[in-house]
């Protein structure tokens, strides 16, 4: 039957469109795992890296402390000093406490140095952090876009499987109505059957197509969304290089402080 042939052909066109959107989403799909992936490792890189940064924070407030240890003795020996002892020559006492004020000035100046590698440290704590929040955002969008390619790949493979059963009916349809000789009450069977098949697919065709245009608008919305983090991240690590030149350029600053610090300690009042 003509009707039956236009029918089989509409429908082998929607099957190889169909075959031609699944092969789309799985190459999305695949795109969207690799990105997945990439992020994981971003994390796990920022993480290790948050892990050392914090490592070098518990020495550096050790030696901050110490350094503060000293301020207060030298604070102490100042006041002990206060008044000239009896029989210490007056000059002497004066230049005692002129070596005690010059060793407390220093001392300052060593816990300054001391706190400000603290303060340097737990920044980069937090700068490593952003990097592991910027990761986990990329790895919540692509997975999101991993799953919304999902339930498109899964929709489209279930509209095949009606495809198919539907061109299989036409196929059996089509021989029973050239049987010879022919059974009228089969005939009347195949044409109700058609009729109702033919309003079944209809139905169903029209709501794959509103599932599949949803699917895909969403899955449009987090690739969207994926490629502003992308852009995010790309901007941070282009900064990183120039945040970890000031940071090393202030270590070079804070290391020649100390060694100046030590060299007038060693050299005395």
């Amino acid at each position: 039957m003509p009707y039956l042939k236009q029918d089989t052909a509409r429908l082998q066109t929607d099957l190889q469109a169909l075959l031609a959107q699944q092969a789309s989403l799985n190459a999305q799909l695949a795109t969207h795992e690799q990105a997945v992936t990439a992020a994981q490792a971003q994390r796990t890189g920022a993480q290790n890296g948050v892990a050392q940064a914090q490592a070098r924070i518990p020495p550096l407030q050790a030696a901050a402390a110490a350094a503060d240890a000293q301020v207060a003795e030298v604070e102490q020996d100042l006041l002990d000093a206060a008044e000239p002892p009896a029989g210490i020559p007056p000059a002497s006492w004066r230049a005692r406490l002129t070596a005690l004020r010059k060793k407390l000035v220093l001392a300052k100046t060593a816990a300054t140095a001391a706190h400000a590698k603290v303060t340097e440290a737990q920044q980069g704590v937090a700068q490593v952090q952003t990097q592991v929040q910027a990761a986990e955002n990329q790895i919540a969008v692509a997975a999101g876009a991993v799953q919304a390619t999902q339930t498109a790949i899964a929709s489209l493979q279930t509209r095949q499987r009606d495809l198919e059963q539907r061109l299989a009916e036409l196929d059996r349809w089509e021989a029973d109505i050239a049987r010879d000789p022919l059974i009228r009450p089969a005939l009347e069977q195949t044409a109700a059957d058609i009729s109702a098949q033919v309003a079944s697919l209809e139905d169903a065709h029209l709501a794959a197509r509103f599932e599949l245009e949803d699917a895909e608008a969403l899955l449009a919305n987090l690739t969207t969304r994926r490629d502003q983090l992308v852009v995010r991240l790309n901007a941070i690590n282009q900064e990183l290089p120039g945040a970890q030149a000031a940071q090393a350029t202030a270590q070079q600053a804070l290391a020649n402080a100390e060694a100046e610090i030590t060299t007038h300690l060693q050299d005395g009042p």
